[in-house]
């Protein structure tokens, strides 16, 4: 082969601009993920020996024997009693922090204090709303509304940024802040919590709270038909991580939730009309309706893929299916037609079930693929087969929703056998508690119950709101 002159290398460097640099990468990535798609089909075979007696699943779900519906009274009993006896006292005898107020959520297996102390807007709002919300839900002797009191006294006296206005993200244990970044996700949270009390209150101070929080993030990180802006600095400059901003439909799906319940709370046609825009950025913008799942994945600002190098090709089942549920809560609160939704809250929760769904046991995997079955995903990493305590709680409500709603039998028998892992596995009957996680045959990974992101929010949300979903079916306990 003859050499190749300087001047050559030149005129082919001149000629390979930035675009078609940008163009062959392009090329390069798509024929890279054609290729791991075929890939994907030959690894799906290596799934029964990598994962002795787990087999990947491809066909749209569909139960092996039919539900029985005489099983719902016995399943009512167990889901309230583990309500009353076993999540809430778990969690109000040793979160509250009688010196410095708060609650601490760092806790051991039985409930004992672990050490760290920093109080998070996350924890703190998500504490708030769930003894609220077990109030309103009819335990309303047992001190709950009360704690929950001290909950948003608490929080508006010792988290709120007088100066700049907005919820800390964390301060210490003596209320002064360790981080004082403004965040969305944070404060989506405060509106959920702080309705919440209203509603179970009657305390109009509550609701005022909410509003306030309402109308601060609106000024702040509204961002018109794109939904919001979701990190800042403490004077609310946009301040992302990395120096790049971000849309995540995790954001936006915990905003849905916190607006539904303050439009709930107040009548008023604006955080109607912030509902309504929410939802309407997350059907348009954070689903990929080929796949009917959400990406969980970041976006950039208008919500492009910020770059295919950098994009996960995964969905959380979690997300999907709470996101399912959410959406139905929402136009039921809006006043709009069930039937408008209908395809993309059941493509939600069907996709869920088809490629995430444990068959044989129950239970929901961590994440997987966006198209195709997370057993059979072997080229992802064996975390996705994680059973955490949040995706299965999940997963309870939106079946029986999705049952309560369709009175299709796949959801009902979906829904036992949900109920069956989460009874068997999941919960810790000695300790108290959920297990955080275990493995998909249901040994515990974890044994600590609480830290700054798990507390009694999701175990004792699903328990409620399958309570009131039988009940609303007719069930009584057994």
């Amino acid at each position: 082969m003859p050499p190749v002159s300087v001047a050559e290398i030149h005129r082919f460097g001149r000629r390979f601009t930035p675009r078609a640099a940008r163009g062959l990468a392009r090329r390069t990535l798509e024929l890279g993920e054609r290729l791991c798609q075929d890939v994907h089909v030959s690894l799906s075979r290596l799934s029964r020996v990598v994962f002795p007696g787990v087999r990947p699943e491809r066909r749209p779900y569909q139960e092996a024997a039919g539900p029985a519906v005489d099983r719902l009274p016995e399943i009512l009993r167990k889901v309230e009693s583990s309500l009353a006896d076993n999540i809430l006292p778990f969690w109000t005898r040793n979160t509250w922090d009688e010196d410095s107020g708060g609650f601490i959520t760092h806790l051991d297996r039985t409930g004992n204090r672990l050490g760290p102390t920093d109080k998070y807007l996350v924890m703190q709002a998500r504490m708030i709303w769930a003894l609220a919300a077990a109030h309103r839900h009819g335990l309303a002797h047992r001190g709950y509304l009360e704690l929950a009191g001290k909950g948003v006294r608490f929080l508006t006296d010792r988290m709120w940024d007088v100066e700049h206005s907005g919820f800390f993200w964390r301060v210490g244990r003596d209320g002064l802040p360790v981080d004082a970044r403004k965040i969305t996700y944070g404060h989506a949270f405060a509106i959920y919590g702080l309705a919440e009390f209203a509603m179970a209150s009657g305390d109009p101070g509550a609701l005022g709270w909410a509003e306030t929080v309402f109308d601060v993030l609106y000024e702040k990180a509204d961002d018109g038909e794109l939904g919001v802006r979701e990190e800042f600095a403490r004077d609310w400059t946009v301040s992302p991580a990395n120096g790049r901003e971000r849309k995540t439909v995790n954001t936006h799906l915990h905003l849905l939730e916190g607006l539904t319940t303050l439009a709930k709370a107040s009548g008023k046609g604006r955080h109607a009309a912030a509902l309504r825009k929410t939802l309407k950025v997350l059907l348009a913008k954070g689903l990929h309706l080929r796949d009917r799942c959400a990406l969980d994945c970041p976006f950039d600002r208008a919500w492009r893929l910020r770059s295919r190098l950098e994009r996960k090709i995964v969905t959380s089942y979690g997300h999907n299916v709470e996101l399912a549920w959410l959406i139905l809560e929402a136009v039921d609160t809006l006043g709009e037609p069930r039937a408008t939704v209908r395809e993309i809250v059941l493509g939600l929760i069907d996709h869920a079930l088809t490629y995430g769904f444990d068959r044989t046991h129950g239970g929901v995997a961590r994440y997987g693929p966006s198209a195709g079955s997370a057993v059979g995903a072997v080229y992802l990493d064996r975390e996705r087969l994680t059973k955490r305590w949040w995706e299965q709680a999940e997963m309870l409500v939106a079946t029986i929703e999705a049952y309560r709603w369709t009175g299709e039998t796949k959801y009902l028998a979906a829904f036992e056998k949900q109920f069956d892992w989460v009874w068997t596995y999941q919960t810790d009957h000695d300790g108290g508690d959920w297990f955080e996680a275990t493995t998909w045959d249901g040994r515990p990974l974890i044994l600590s119950k609480g830290h700054e992101w798990k507390c009694p929010y999701h175990s004792a949300r699903a328990l409620i709101r399958v309570s009131e979903a039988l009940r609303a079916m007719g069930v009584r306990p057994e």
